[in-house]
C-alpha cells in the first residue's frame, strides 16, 4: 500500500540514485542542518502538506526543493537555479518515465519558483509543489 512512508523512500531513492544531489533530508524546512552530521550539498529536502482523499484515489501533495551552497560572494547563484531547475527535471522525468516500481502517478503541471537565502547558510534553488496520486481502493 503507498503511503506517506512508501513515497518518502521514493523520493529518497531518487536522491540516491541522482548523480548531482548529496543528502536527502524531510520534514520541516527550520529542521534541516539541525542534526549534528554535516549537510553535503545538493541537496533535496521533502515537505509533506495537505493531500486529499477521493472515493477512488488519494492526493499526496508535497513541497519538494532542491538546492545548493552559495559560494562566499556569492557569485554562482545563477548556476546554482540552473542545476536545480535541471535536477527537478530529473525528478519529473523519473515519475513520469516511470523509472520506479510503484503505482501512484506524478500529476502535471509542476508549479515551482526559484529561491535564494532559504536557510541558515545561503542557498540557491528551486521549490517545488508536487502532487502523487495513488489509485485504488481503501477496503481493509
Amino acid at each position: 500500500m503507498n503511503n506517506y512512508r512508501t513515497i518518502i523512500e521514493t523520493f529518497e531513492s531518487f536522491s540516491d540514485q541522482h548523480p548531482l544531489l548529496e543528502t536527502f533530508t524531510w520534514g520541516d524546512l527550520s529542521d534541516v542542518g539541525r542534526n549534528e552530521e554535516k549537510i553535503k550539498y545538493p541537496l533535496m529536502h521533502v515537505i509533506p502538506t495537505p493531500s486529499t482523499i477521493n472515493p477512488d484515489y488519494t492526493d499526496f501533495t508535497f513541497q519538494v526543493l532542491f538546492m545548493d551552497l552559495l559560494d562566499d560572494e556569492e557569485l554562482n547563484q545563477l548556476d546554482a537555479l540552473k542545476e536545480a531547475h535541471l535536477i527537478l527535471q530529473d525528478f519529473s522525468d523519473y515519475f513520469i518515465n516511470d523509472l520506479r516500481n510503484t503505482t501512484y502517478a506524478l500529476i502535471t503541471p509542476i508549479t515551482f519558483q526559484p529561491f535564494i537565502d532559504r536557510l541558515p547558510t545561503r542557498v540557491a534553488g528551486v521549490d517545488a509543489t508536487i502532487t502523487l496520486r495513488v489509485e485504488g481502493s481503501f477496503c481493509l
